[in-house]
């Protein structure tokens, strides 16, 4: 049989996860580590920290009762799909290992399945979707190869989908996105399938079925990948991007200000960015997506022009230090920067102390305003003024708030 190198496999050695293992597999039950673990390992990329999944013939039920009889935290987390999280805590760290009772699809709609509960690996294997993720690991390292072409798969770098690509497709419409995900960071130079990327230009309706959640999760992984601008382009050209992010972006020859950026910082927000085609693209984009609100703001920020003549302390007081990195790193990208002027504004953004508006409430009721909304009006039009005039002292803003009460 086959095995991992457990010299590179410090996850599936550490006492916790042998004692799981052993916890789980008493009385002739089968539990194995399978998925992203084993892959990552059998490709030389694993660690220590690297998450764990199981797949077990035990139900859910009997999964919870040995983890609680072990002293081992057990919560539900998906019980109607069988799956338990174990959480053990270490001096050093919180370990969650995700497990879930072998099963068969009964019933899919493309986002959610229903499934039956087996003690068959091969039809577990089966309806997980490619062959390199249905790799499977015993407490001793034995490996398992169910579909018969994960290893073979692993050894060429090929991605695979379990079986017709279109079903395992309809099966999960977020497989479309990981398709181009491993494909990218496994084999950027190598050609797609093109039976797979058939299948999956033919889901690009199916795309808004899916929860901005889940999209945004792939995305981001996708162009956190060395060649982002490579898959991109390929979603692109086959006709999906538009309708992954929920936003246009049509203009393919958009895709080369992601060629650019991709050279120039690793940033997965700010690389979508360079797809975008303007401010109201990138808000379309962050509703899609279900962006976070700090993460819409920072889209809005980096995608509206600053006015012209703004200096770049005028744009780092008005709109922060990320933004003003942002435009420069896609201004770079688009064409109309330098390199110098990305490096001028990282080292300004990384220095950046803003300085205190020197105008009090003190100073304007000194000067006879009376207390309430007039105090904020004045205020806001006189920093606006500071802004503009490049923040003078405290001497001219109270003198300028002399002359405009005079008016």
């Amino acid at each position: 049989m086959t095995q991992l190198d457990t010299r590179n496999c410090d996850w599936l050695t550490r006492p916790e996860t042998q004692n799981l293992l052993q916890v789980l597999n008493a009385d002739d039950a089968i539990t194995r580590c399978v998925g992203g673990c084993v892959r990552d390992t059998l490709l030389g990329v694993a660690g220590r920290d690297t998450e764990v999944d199981m797949a077990t013939n035990l139900t859910p039920e009997q999964v919870m009762e040995r983890l609680k009889a072990a002293g081992i935290k057990a919560v539900g987390t998906g019980l109607r799909h069988g799956t338990v999280s174990a959480i053990i805590h270490t001096e050093d760290a919180t370990l969650i290992y995700e497990i879930t009772s072998l099963r068969v699809d009964v019933a899919t709609d493309g986002r959610h399945a229903k499934v039956a509960f087996t003690q068959d690996w091969q039809g577990d294997a089966a309806r997980r979707d490619f062959t390199i993720n249905a790799l499977y690991a015993d407490a001793d390292a034995t490996l398992h190869d169910p579909t018969g072409y994960g290893l073979d798969d692993i050894k060429a770098c090929r991605v695979r989908f379990i079986g017709v690509a279109a079903e395992r497709i309809e099966e999960d419409y977020l497989r479309v996105l990981r398709y181009f995900r491993f494909h990218y960071r496994l084999t950027p130079e190598a050609k797609l399938d093109e039976a797979a990327l058939s299948a999956c230009a033919a889901a690009a309706p199916a795309m808004k079925t899916l929860s901005g959640e889940r999209r945004q999760a792939e995305m981001l992984k996708i162009m956190a990948l060395p060649q982002a601008h490579k898959a991109a382009r390929a979603m692109q050209e086959a006709g999906l991007l538009e309708a992954i992010l929920g936003s246009p972006c049509k203009d393919i020859d958009r895709i080369d200000t992601l060629d650019a950026l991709v050279e120039t910082t690793e940033d997965p927000l700010l690389r979508l960015m360079a797809i975008m085609p303007d401010a109201a693209s990138g808000a379309a984009l962050a509703q899609s997506l279900r962006l976070s609100k700090k993460q819409a703001e920072r889209i809005r920020a980096a995608l509206c022009d600053a006015p012209k003549g703004q200096s770049l302390e005028q744009a780092l007081y008005l709109d922060g230090p990320v933004a003003v990195l942002d435009r420069a790193y896609l201004d770079f990208a688009k064409g109309r920067g330098t390199r110098d002027a990305v490096l001028a504004a990282a080292r300004q953004a990384a220095d950046y102390q803003r300085p205190k508006f020197p105008l009090t409430g003190a100073m304007m009721q000194a000067a006879g305003l009376p207390n309430g909304p007039t105090m904020g009006v004045m205020s806001r039009l006189i920093e606006a003024w500071w802004v503009d005039e490049g923040f003078p002292d405290e001497a001219a803003v109270a003198a300028q708030l002399l002359v405009r009460m005079e008016k």
